[in-house]
């Protein structure tokens, strides 16, 4: 149990915290989270999954329930959207804090030299580089939907809570997977790269790799090693009681 938890999370944190730190530290990654969780909802594809949650959410909700409540079911959707924001946040918070800053800090300037955080940040402003951050920006939202709805679905199963799965990696709703941007980006990502010579842009992707090995240096294992779904989504019951959604039966 302890390897298998230790390796959900790895999984995650490759998902969420890498990719999300493509050329930033562990704080001003942590900074982000919030726009990037948003960005990711307000894409077409994570408006699908939503979608599709509110279908789960209103076929599985306790219709006395939501009598009391005084809950109309086609409002569902938009409070389960609320729901979910809240608690990927959560989620991409405690894959972040897996980063230990200091560490991070002491990985990248031992690899990529002093003065390379603040390098980062002035490439950050090239044209070639922020063209490239626009190409990754799909790659980097679906990621986040994708790690977040496969734990929520996994959480679903182990609590035994009634909500149909809404991940399209386990339910093989092929519709939703053709809606996930992943592939179509990194090959956009991928020419342009190959097609684009600058050398602000070279150095970035140089620098990006180096923060990357100094994020997966600097991960607390032992921390990782105790966290899974349960520990991950810990609390969203309450919340989903509030939305009439409970115990199988």
């Amino acid at each position: 149990m302890k390897f298998g938890r230790l390796m959900v999370a790895g999984a995650l944190w490759l998902a969420g915290v890498t990719t999300m730190a493509h050329a930033q530290s562990p704080e001003e990654s942590r900074a982000e989270i919030p726009s990037l969780v948003r960005g990711a909802f307000d894409s077409a594809y994570g408006k699908a999954l939503v979608a599709e949650l509110g279908k789960s959410l209103r076929k599985d909700a306790d219709p006395a329930c939501l009598a009391a409540k005084g809950i109309a079911p086609e409002q569902l959707e938009q409070r389960g959207r609320d729901l979910v924001i809240k608690w990927d946040e959560k989620l991409l918070l405690t894959l972040n804090d897996f980063i230990d800053p200091k560490v991070y800090e002491e990985k990248f300037t031992g690899a990529a030299g002093r003065g390379a955080g603040a390098e980062f940040k002035r490439l950050r402003n090239d044209p070639a580089v922020k063209k490239s951050l626009e190409l990754e920006l799909p790659i980097r939202q679906a990621s986040v939907l994708d790690a977040f709805f496969e734990q929520f679905d996994r959480y679903m199963l182990v609590k035994r809570i009634k909500l149909m799965a809404v991940s399209p990696l386990g339910t093989a709703n092929e519709a939703l997977l053709k809606m996930n941007p992943t592939d179509a980006a990194e090959a956009a990502v991928d020419k342009y790269l190959a097609t684009n010579k600058s050398a602000a842009l070279t150095k970035f992707v140089k620098l990006s790799e180096q923060s990357a090995a100094a994020s997966g240096a600097a991960a607390k294992l032992e921390q990782m090693a105790k966290t899974g779904p349960l520990e991950f989504l810990n609390g969203i019951d309450a919340d989903l009681a509030e939305l009439c959604i409970g115990p199988a039966k």
